[in-house]
């Protein structure tokens, strides 16, 4: 297979591995028989890398190496070309890599995508933007603005930049008046905390069930100070938070929040992005090919997130 990894050279993994990092990456896949490019980037030239590699007719697959914000990037530009997105997880939260079951450690990331099947996975949009997992407002865009703060602060300790960026994202929560309409009917609710989904979360684990059914599902929590966020978030820690009581989640296939804000900060996998209400929601089906790991112990045709299209295995 010809693919070309892109690597963030400012994700996590890399700021606390160092370069070697790259050079597992490229003996790795090339080992497995991936006839690969490498390139190590700065953050504001993934973008045009990967521009330039979802034109290339040549390429099978594009790996990114980095964390949810560049897959975000890459799952919009690969979206229809035909060539699947192989991620190598080297970011702090990982969204994406859960769902399709790829391993954190790089050498077992790349050993597990040497034997993936090519499937086809739902994408969400916000007024036209693309993201591949969640988009939050309130208190999610609040964290989200206060990891980027952060990751410049102490960038070589992921969790320690997670941690002091909880901290000031729960002193400065706030809520907000919201109408919200789903398939089903309007809502009214004052929120600390929205949270879109593409796609539905188990609770016992923050992973999908599937990653193609074409629903969205927005989950909101009240309260005015920092402690119901707090309880909340425990409560996603534990498993238990669809029967705590404290979360209210509604289903529905399109979805628009509406406030009196002329511009609200939102999340996109982990990325602010500034928007104009009305908010409009919406999934975009089967829009986007991944490769997932095959598991040691199943078969392509078992494989249960997506619509499997082609089985790719690499030897060397």
């Amino acid at each position: 297979m010809r693919a070309v990894a892109i690597i963030n050279a400012k994700a996590s993994t890399v700021l606390e591995m160092g370069p070697a990092v790259v050079h597992d990456i490229a003996q790795g896949f090339r080992t497995r028989g991936y006839d690969l490019e490498v390139e190590l980037l700065p953050s504001e030239n993934i973008e045009p890398a990967l521009k330039s590699a979802a034109a290339r007719p040549d390429l099978d697959a594009v790996i990114v190496g980095g964390g949810d914000g560049s897959l975000n990037v890459a799952a919009s530009l690969l979206s229809g070309t035909g060539k699947a997105l192989g991620v190598v997880p080297l970011g702090t939260v990982n969204l994406l890599a859960r769902d399709l079951q790829i391993p954190f450690d790089v050498i077992h990331a790349v050993d597990a995508l040497s034997n993936a099947t090519v499937e086809t996975i739902d994408l969400a949009e916000v007024n036209g933007v693309t993201f591949h997992s969640i988009a939050g407002l309130g208190f999610l865009a609040q964290m989200a603005r206060e990891r980027q703060r952060a990751r410049k602060e102490v960038p070589f300790a992921r969790w320690l930049a997670f941690a002091l960026a909880l901290w000031r994202a729960l002193s400065r929560a706030d809520r907000m008046a919201l109408l919200i309409e789903t398939d089903t009917g309007k809502i009214t609710r004052r929120c600390s905390a929205v949270l879109v989904t593409n796609n539905i979360y188990r609770e016992s684990e923050w992973t999908r069930r599937r990653m193609s059914d074409g629903l969205l599902e927005v989950h909101m929590v009240s309260g005015w100070t920092w402690w119901p966020l707090a309880r909340a978030g425990l409560d996603v820690m534990m498993g238990r938070w669809r029967q705590s009581g404290r979360v209210e989640s509604i289903l529905g296939r399109e979805l628009v929040i509406t406030t009196r804000k002329t511009r609200v900060p939102v999340s996109v996998d982990g990325e602010i992005v500034t928007l104009s209400p009305p908010l409009h929601f919406r999934v975009r089906p089967n829009a986007l090919k991944v490769l997932r790991p095959i598991p040691a112990n199943a078969t392509a045709q078992s494989a249960p997130y997506g619509s499997t299209s082609e089985v790719w295995r690499n030897s060397a």
